[in-house]
């Protein structure tokens, strides 16, 4: 039987990619499970990476903007398993801990400004330009795998995988080490101006006081591989 593809509507708005007209996603089956059972916190990224390259087409997935990969992980929760994400929390109001049933439909989609143009020229205070792009998941691959090889962040390694120009990543790193903090603010000013994807906060009604107010929602595993119960409430079911 042919499996249905279905078009995503990316918050990226396809702007970054080059000769892409079209994503689609297929619905997880049982044959991908074995692939997300075999995920961790060290390895989702690259585990990821190979369960987008079952279900997606149209692009590659090493190359998606992190704000598309991640709505994309959205859609694959909701459609796949369950719109409820369960998440404790702190009520604002009444400081109790509470338990919230995220619905994960009602996140806000952030999209890509329209005006958005890639390689991004950013003009520094010494009026020179830098050529910047999104960071991709392979970018958040190879930073990830630096942090575990050195135990520790490195916001100038992050920084220099988003530069985009032809020289090599230590001579991008030597770039950036000499310039100055306003320089590098302006670079992280530009991540923060163009983030695109999922906006990770949610509106919730307190169960304890019924006061309304807004927590983080936290990324864990079980967002993508959810418990059964949790997938049984999802549809109405009682087991």
């Amino acid at each position: 039987m042919e499996e249905k593809y279905f078009v995503l509507d990316l918050p990226s708005r396809l702007i970054p990619y080059e000769n892409v007209k079209q994503v689609e996603a297929r619905l997880l089956r049982g044959k991908d499970e074995k692939l997300i059972g075999e995920m961790t916190v060290q390895n989702f990224e690259s585990k990821f990476v190979l369960l987008l390259r079952q279900i997606l087409r149209g692009v590659d997935p090493e190359e998606l903007t992190i704000g598309d990969r991640f709505f994309i992980l959205t859609w694959i929760a909701i459609n796949s398993y369950s719109k409820i994400y369960p998440v404790q929390g702190i009520c604002d109001l009444c400081f109790r801990n509470i338990k919230v049933d995220v619905d994960l439909g009602q996140l806000e989609k952030v999209y890509l400004d329209v005006q958005y143009k890639e390689p991004y020229e950013l003009k520094l205070t010494d009026q020179s330009i830098v050529k910047l792009k999104q960071f991709r998941v392979k970018d958040q691959v190879r930073y990830l795998d630096y942090v575990s090889r050195k135990q520790e962040e490195n916001i100038i390694y992050k920084l220099a995988l988003s530069l985009a120009d032809d020289r090599d990543l230590a001579e991008k790193i030597a770039f950036l080490e000499n310039l100055s903090t306003q320089d590098l603010g302006l670079i992280r000013a530009f991540h923060d101006k163009y983030f695109h994807g999922v906006k990770m906060e949610y509106e919730y009604k307190c169960p304890e006081c019924g006061g309304a107010g807004t927590m983080p929602v936290p990324f864990r595993l079980d967002i993508i591989f959810p418990d059964g119960s949790v997938i049984a409430r999802s549809l109405g079911r009682s087991i």
